[in-house]
């Protein structure tokens, strides 16, 4: 019976150490990433001040999302969604299909 305590303690012990061990290396990894935040917020910071500097023109052609549109001072109108006509799609498609085929035939050579 002592043997098998002795075990349970050994294994017991070997997991504390590693769980330790798991603990440290998350922790460090935790530090690296608020450290990485930090730095990153220091870059924006330091991009948004000199965007400031340059004067209100430069700033407004900064934005988020896909585009980043100037303020021309005029409102934007959405622009409508072009439509082809199902002739036009098939003319096309046939370009294409000849041009795919003039390809692999100059690939065969």
């Amino acid at each position: 019976m002592a043997k098998t305590d002795s075990k349970i303690e050994d294994f017991a012990e070997e997991l504390g150490r590693l769980l330790g061990t798991a603990e440290a290396k998350a922790r460090g990894w935790l530090g690296q990433r608020q450290q990485i935040a930090k730095t990153l917020e220091e870059i924006r910071d330091t991009a948004t001040k000199l965007l400031d500097d340059l004067g209100h023109r430069a700033r407004a052609g900064v934005g988020r999302g896909r585009r980043a549109a100037m303020s021309t001072g005029s409102a934007r109108r959405p622009k409508r969604r072009r439509t082809m006509s199902a002739e036009a799609r098939e003319k096309i498609r046939q370009a294409q299909l000849k041009r795919w085929a003039k390809q692999k035939a100059s690939e065969r050579k």
